[in-house]
């Protein structure tokens, strides 16, 4: 890790330790768990279809429920600290907004969309038409009642993600676009959600070799 990142990641760990964990908890719907005889304290997270522990007060992040503590990367540790930190516990508001229309999004707009929507369109073109579903249930994902062709997911407890795919032929490109519920910047800065949106892109490529299988 570089002393930068290490340097922003250190400052998040501050950050949440300076909160309580029991606030964090409540704001974020998500567990807190407290052993007083062993000072445990962390609170329990599900992130894109899976969980993870946040240990207060120094912020170590790890992988939940696999039978080990994993370790995890910069960019994950980075999203499950400043989520509890930095959430206003506001419920979705049920209003859905382009990458665009999130606060300073069209300064980001270009790598997120790169990143993150065009990654999934050019994977999921190549795959036949029920990969991308199974690969979206995977992660927690259920078809929209008003878009047949997207899937709303929880990426955190109140920050809904809605991921479209228009399937594309040989005139036109396959395109797909992630959108975000209108509380989504009082819960993460637009940058930290461009990195969900390239954490969703991932995950849904990892999620989609058993689908394939599967659709196989």
């Amino acid at each position: 890790m570089s002393d930068n990142y290490r340097e922003v990641l250190e400052k998040a760990r501050r950050e949440f330790a300076e909160k309580e964990p029991s606030e964090m908890a409540c704001r974020t719907a998500s567990c807190y768990q407290f052993y007083p005889p062993l000072s445990i304290r962390r609170l329990l997270l599900p992130y894109l279809g899976r969980f993870y522990s946040v240990s207060w007060p120094d912020g170590s992040v790890h992988r939940w429920g696999t039978g080990a503590e994993e370790e995890v990367s910069f960019s994950t540790s980075l999203i499950l600290l400043h989520y509890p930190t930095s959430s206003s516990g506001q419920a979705p508001l049920g209003k859905w907004l382009s990458f665009k229309e999130l606060w300073g999004g069209r300064s980001y707009f270009a790598a997120f969309e790169k990143r993150a929507q065009q990654r999934l369109a050019h994977f999921f073109h190549r795959q036949k038409e029920g990969v991308f579903p199974e690969a979206m249930q995977k992660l927690g994902g259920k078809r929209h009642r008003d878009y047949p062709n997207g899937y709303l997911l929880f990426a955190l407890p109140r920050l809904p993600l809605l991921c479209l795919l228009h399937r594309g032929d040989d005139e036109v490109p396959t395109r797909a676009v992630i959108l975000f519920d209108e509380a989504a910047n009082t819960h993460l800065e637009t940058e930290d959600l461009a990195v969900l949106g390239e954490a969703l892109a991932a995950r849904a490529e990892k999620a989609s070799g058993e689908a394939k299988e599967k659709a196989d």
